[in-house]
């Protein structure tokens, strides 16, 4: 391989000139980089079964309206900013955020069907005031207030039952109809003919207002430890276990016409169902309109009551037509 040292035609070329500048700059990633993973909404529960709230009670209050009350049981965990050492005063406000009412479905005959539902959501916002220790001594503790704002939601499904009557829910559907061949027609022409009648109904849907609120709660701190240098009862807390019923009454309004019955009234009983209002006010004016006159009533028994007299005075033809 010593020849290739002499061979006339090498070429040899030096390293070409790099600046710092370049050989600083850093190369650009050509590789994708990893997506971060995203971290579910904690607004939004992770099953999707909700809880079915039985109304205590549903009355209704006009001929449109009906009052519904719930009792909602809810239950949260809390995570203070900072740790607190006493919890001054808890502020909460309830607010209406969704509802939507589901009514119940025609079903196939020998399938029992299901009763109208109203889901609802909302949100229990809790402004928390709570005092935080900033020194401490064997007898004594100086802090300062705090303030800290969460909102908690809550859903739950109401069971309207089998009690209110409401106005049916119309379908839409398409009809394909066609037409004899005729001879004014091109039969390729008939044959490629394509008739659909559809029909398309739009249904109001209920308006939902919240009436009336009432949260009783209970909260109590999961992690107490002892404050470092205060006294011997004094603790400092960072979590909290919240536990709610919430009592809450809606009126849901229809736009057309409801009727309601009493489940609790016995239809046997007429003094029961007029104490216990099984019927509305119009059903309740219906019937008394239908009901006869007391005084063509007292008239039809007077006469009835001559005729008996005439017969039992005589038995002639003559006396039975002059009574009448």
């Amino acid at each position: 391989m010593s020849y290739q040292k002499n061979c006339p035609h090498e070429w040899k070329q030096p390293a070409p000139f790099i600046p710092n500048w370049v050989r600083e700059t850093p190369k650009p990633n050509v590789c994708p980089q990893p997506i971060p993973p995203v971290t579910p909404n904690p607004v939004f529960p992770n099953t999707a079964a909700l809880q079915m709230c039985n109304p205590l009670q549903i009355e209704k209050i006009d001929s449109c309206s009906v009052l519904i009350t719930i009792s909602v049981p809810a239950e949260s965990i809390i995570h203070l900013p900072t740790k607190a050492l006493e919890i001054k005063t808890i502020k909460k406000d309830f607010k209406l955020t969704q509802n939507h009412y589901f009514n119940s479905a025609p079903t196939p005959p020998g399938i029992s069907s299901d009763t109208p539902k109203l889901f609802i959501g909302g949100l229990v916002r809790k402004d928390i005031q709570y005092s935080e220790a900033v020194h401490q001594t064997p007898t004594t503790v100086a802090g300062v207030i705090k303030d800290f704002v969460v909102d908690i939601p809550i859903s739950c499904v109401i069971d309207l039952g089998r009690h209110l009557q409401f106005s049916p829910i119309h379908y839409d559907q398409q009809r394909e109809y066609g037409f004899t061949e005729s001879s004014t027609k091109d039969p390729l022409q008939s044959k490629a003919e394509f008739n659909l009648l559809s029909e398309q109904f739009y249904n109001r849907m209920p308006t939902c207002q919240l009436v009336f609120c009432q949260i009783n709660e209970t909260d109590n701190a999961l992690d107490c430890i002892p404050l470092y240098g205060g006294p011997s009862k004094e603790y400092t807390f960072t979590t909290l276990q919240e536990k709610m019923v919430i009592l809450i009454q809606l009126r849901l309004t229809f736009p057309t016409p409801i009727d309601y019955k009493n489940p609790h009234c016995n239809p046997d009983n007429e003094s029961e169902r007029e104490n216990n209002h099984c019927y509305d006010k119009d059903s309740k004016h219906n019937r008394k309109n239908k009901s006869p006159n007391s005084n063509a009533l007292f008239s039809k028994i007077n006469t009835l009551l001559t005729k008996l007299t005439c017969i039992i005075k005589g038995p002639h033809l003559v006396a039975l037509l002059l009574c009448k």
